[in-house]
C-alpha cells in the first residue's frame, strides 16, 4: 500500500514540459488565446467591416462598360416604313449586319436616402455592441481561467494534505508495530493502523487523479498542449479585497460599467435604429446618375461622344402592407431589447451585492476552518503522545487523525470557496484587472 502511494508521488514528480504560471498570466493568456475571446473579436471585426458595407450606399458609385456588338435591324419590325418614288429601288427592310462599339463611364450617387442612412447608423451601433461583446467574452474566459487555476491549486493542496496524512498513518503503523513488539499493543491495533495506511493511500490516489483532471481543464481553457505541467506561482489565500471600486469624483455614485450591460444597452438602441430605418422607407429617395462615352461604327470610322444625366425620384407609395408589418415586428423587437437591457442591468447590480455577501461570508468560514485545523492538529499530537506513553490505544490516535483530515479538507474547501467568491465579486464590479 505504501508502494502505491510512492508510485503516485513519483508520477507527480515527473513534470514534462514544465510551465511556471501565475494567476494574472493565466488570465491574460485566456483573454488572448481562448476560443471564446478570439471568436468574439472576430465577430467584432466582421461587424466593423459591415459598417463599410452600409456606408457604401451613401457614397458615389462609379463604373465602366464597353461592348463590341454585331447587329442587324429589321425596319418594318420596328415600325419604320419609307415611301418609295416611282422608278426608284425600294429602301431595304433589313440593315446589317454591322459592327457597333460603345465604351462609357457611368456613375450614380444618392442625394437623399433616409433608410440607407439609418441602416448605416444601425451598423455603427452593431459595431459598438460587438466591441462590448468581445470585452465581455474576454472577461468571461479570464474568470474561467482564474477559477480553473484556483481549482488546480485546491486539488494540489489536497494532494499535499493527503501525503501528510499518509505520512502520519505510516508513522502510526510503525509505532504500533514497535509497541506490539514491546508487548504494549495488540494485533488488532496493528491491523487497525495498517488499515489507516490503506485508507490514506486510497485518498492520495483519488486526490492525484482529481489533480490531473483539474490540470487538463486549466490547460484546455488556456489553449495549451495537455502534456504541459503548470507550476502555479500563486496559491489559495485569504487576500483582502476592497468591497467598493475606486471612482473619480465625477463618477461618484455612478453604477459599475460592465461590458454585458453596455452591450445590452447598445442592442436596445440598435433595435430602435433598425425600426426607424424601415419607417424611413415611407420617404422618397433622390438619386443622381449619368454616363459619358464613345459610340460608333467601326466600318465607316464614325464615332460620337454621348452623355446622359438624370435626376431620379423613387417613392414606394404602397407595398401591400409589408412595411407596416415589419415596423410592428421591429417595435416589439425593440421592446424586447429594452426589457433585456433592464434585466441585465438589474442582474449586474444583484451579482455585485450577492457576490460581496458570499465573499465576506466565505472568508469568515475559512477563518473558523483554520482554527479547527489548529485544534485538530493539537488533538492529534496529544493523542499520539498518550499512545507512545501507553496511556491509550491507537484508536484514539486514528480518530484524531481522521479529524485532522476532515479539518484540512474543510479549510482547503473554504479557501477555495473564498477565492472563487472573490473572483465573482471582482468580475461583478468590473475589477478583474486588479488581480
Amino acid at each position: 500500500m505504501i508502494s502505491t502511494a510512492l508510485f503516485v508521488s513519483l508520477m507527480l514528480q515527473a513534470k514534462p514540459d514544465t510551465l511556471t504560471l501565475g494567476l494574472r498570466q493565466a488570465m491574460d493568456a485566456a483573454r488572448k488565446d481562448a476560443y471564446q475571446a478570439e471568436s468574439a473579436r472576430s465577430k467584432s471585426r466582421e461587424l466593423q467591416a459591415k459598417v463599410g458595407e452600409s456606408r457604401s450606399a451613401l457614397l458615389p458609385h462609379v463604373g465602366a462598360t464597353a461592348s463590341d456588338a454585331i447587329r442587324s435591324i429589321d425596319l418594318p419590325a420596328m415600325g419604320f416604313s419609307f415611301p418609295v418614288a416611282a422608278g426608284s429601288e425600294p429602301f431595304p427592310n433589313l440593315i446589317g449586319p454591322f459592327n457597333a462599339q460603345d465604351a462609357r463611364i457611368n456613375g450614380r450617387i444618392a442625394l437623399f436616402d433616409a433608410p440607407a442612412w439609418k441602416h448605416y447608423q444601425t451598423a455603427k451601433l452593431d459595431m459598438a455592441k460587438g466591441k462590448w461583446d468581445a470585452a465581455a467574452a474576454e472577461e468571461n474566459v479570464a474568470l474561467a481561467a482564474a477559477e480553473a487555476y484556483f481549482a488546480l491549486s485546491r486539488e494540489r493542496a489536497l494532494v499535499d494534505s493527503r501525503r501528510s496524512e499518509l505520512a502520519l498513518a505510516s508513522q502510526l503503523s510503525d509505532l504500533t508495530r514497535a509497541q506490539k513488539q514491546a508487548g504494549s499493543a495488540t494485533l488488532i491495533e496493528v491491523l487497525r493502523a495498517d488499515g489507516q495506511v490503506s485508507t490514506a493511500s486510497s485518498a492520495l490516489a483519488a486526490a492525484s487523479g482529481a489533480e490531473e483532471q483539474a490540470r487538463y481543464v486549466l490547460l484546455r481553457i488556456l489553449g495549451m498542449p495537455l502534456d504541459r505541467f503548470p507550476v502555479l506561482s500563486d496559491t489559495l489565500s485569504l487576500k483582502d479585497v476592497a468591497t467598493s471600486a475606486p471612482r473619480s469624483a465625477g463618477d461618484l455614485g455612478a453604477p459599475v460599467v460592465r461590458p454585458e450591460v453596455e452591450a445590452a444597452e447598445i442592442e436596445k438602441r440598435s433595435a430602435l435604429a433598425t425600426r426607424d430605418a424601415f419607417t424611413a422607407a415611407y420617404l422618397p429617395s433622390l438619386e443622381l446618375s449619368g454616363d459619358y462615352g464613345l459610340s460608333g461604327r467601326r466600318l465607316n470610322s464614325r464615332a460620337e461622344w454621348t452623355e446622359n444625366i438624370a435626376l431620379q425620384l423613387n417613392w414606394n407609395l404602397w407595398d401591400g402592407g409589408k412595411r407596416e408589418s415589419q415596423s410592428r415586428q421591429l417595435t416589439e423587437r425593440a421592446r424586447q431589447a429594452d426589457l433585456r437591457s433592464r434585466d441585465v442591468r438589474l442582474g449586474a447590480e444583484e451579482d455585485e451585492r450577492v457576490s460581496r455577501t458570499a465573499m465576506n461570508a466565505s472568508k469568515e468560514v475559512a477563518r473558523f476552518a483554520l482554527d479547527r485545523v489548529r485544534f485538530a492538529e493539537q488533538e492529534e499530537a496529544l493523542s499520539r503522545e498518550r499512545f507512545k506513553s501507553g496511556g491509550s490505544g491507537n484508536l484514539e490516535v486514528i480518530s484524531a487523525q481522521a479529524s485532522v483530515s476532515l479539518a484540512h479538507q474543510a479549510y482547503i474547501d473554504a479557501l477555495y470557496a473564498y477565492n472563487r467568491a472573490m473572483l465573482e465579486f471582482l468580475k461583478a464590479s468590473n475589477r478583474l484587472s486588479e488581480i
